[in-house]
């Protein structure tokens, strides 16, 4: 497999950097509008047919300002969803994974969340980017892996941690392979907004390929590829459940086990390919099913963020604390021994069929 290039470094040329904080709700949204005109619009009528329409692209704003615009037709474009017929840009149907989009409906306006059935259509396109591969994913892979599908990635990708080091004269981002030890390096403002605000954006909140997290040890974020995309389920053999199970068979001899909730995430999360949502919603599930026997122990958002420089990286702090609706954050939780939970085989399908011969 070819090595990941070096962001930031000269062989990558400038306009490669072009991914950028996008939503993908409002790129199905605007796929599907061009979709409309099979002949093809140009970019101002593009412009026109977003502000004439009401077709929201983001949150922040109902009239977005042209570079927005720009941004998202460029990524339609790069990603080969658009394709360029002259002076015009037309949906390009003829690749499958855009045809199935065509095929699903695209979220409301005013909702920021791309449906679960389009994530796995969007991620092959940005799986087969040269551009998002080369200078983002293939950083995952062991050298003798190769980067072919998204379930390639989920299967065989590997934790990166990402550090930001500042010296006297400049700023650097370094990515490292936790496996191979392979570093990369973003060492201008375009690199970083493509790459650690673009890519990795996209990758963990819109296409739910990886999740993340702050190591308390030397301040790096850890990412990690993930199995599972969209809301877990939490039937019998539902990820939650398997989770809990899990996080019961962790428990030591004595009365009461104390967990980290930063350890669980490493061990339920990271080793499992799970994200950590699901080992929330495990414990959800626990302080539900078992809440004299599972306690959480509080701590302040003040010292949970202690070390966040900006509002960005004090969101990044606390992913790693477990927090209900209205509750505290968590750092610790404690497990009783005699939570007894049994594994079993049945499906949610199973089972209903089981209570119906009952009956």
């Amino acid at each position: 497999m070819p090595q990941p290039k070096r962001p930031g470094r000269g062989r990558v040329r400038q306009n490669d950097y072009w991914m950028r904080a996008v939503s993908f709700a409002g790129l199905h949204r605007l796929l599907k509008a061009v979709a409309g005109f099979p002949n093809g619009l140009r970019a101002g009528e593009i412009n026109e047919l977003v502000g004439e329409n009401g077709i929201t692209l983001n949150q922040r704003s109902s009239h977005p300002a042209p570079t927005t615009l720009y941004h998202y037709r460029n990524t339609l474009l790069r990603l080969r969803a658009l394709k360029r017929d002259g002076r015009k840009l037309r949906v390009n149907d003829e690749n499958p994974d855009v045809r199935k989009l065509l095929g699903i409906t695209a979220p409301a306006n005013g909702d920021k969340s791309l449906s679960d059935v389009a994530r796995d259509p969007f991620a092959a396109l940005v799986l087969k980017n040269e551009q998002c591969r080369s200078l983002f994913f293939d950083l995952f892979m062991r050298s003798d892996a190769c980067l072919d599908s998204i379930s390639g990635f989920r299967q065989n990708g590997v934790p990166v941690k990402w550090i930001r080091h500042r010296f006297p004269q400049t700023r650097e981002v370094i990515f490292i392979n936790n496996a191979t030890g392979f570093t990369a390096r973003c060492e201008s403002p375009v690199s970083v907004a493509a790459i650690l605000y673009g890519v990795r954006y996209w990758a963990r909140d819109e296409l739910g390929l990886i999740d993340e997290y702050c190591q308390q040890a030397d301040g790096g974020t850890l990412m990690f590829p993930v199995s599972q995309s969209g809301p877990s389920a939490k039937g019998i053999n539902s990820p939650v459940r398997q989770t809990a199970y899990f996080l019961l068979s962790l428990r030591s001899p004595g009365e009461w086990t104390r967990f980290s909730v930063l350890d669980l995430i490493a061990q339920c999360c990271v080793a499992r390919r799970q994200p950590i949502s699901v080992l929330f919603d495990a414990i959800d599930w626990l302080l539900k099913e078992w809440p004299n026997h599972t306690v959480p122990i509080p701590t302040s958002r003040a010292l949970a963020t202690l070390m966040a420089t900006s509002p960005q990286r004090e969101a990044l702090e606390l992913r790693k604390y477990y927090k209900t609706s209205n509750g505290p954050y968590i750092s610790h939780i404690r497990v009783h021994k005699d939570i007894r939970v049994e594994r079993t085989e049945l499906t949610d399908h199973v089972a209903r069929h089981s209570r119906k011969t009952e009956a």
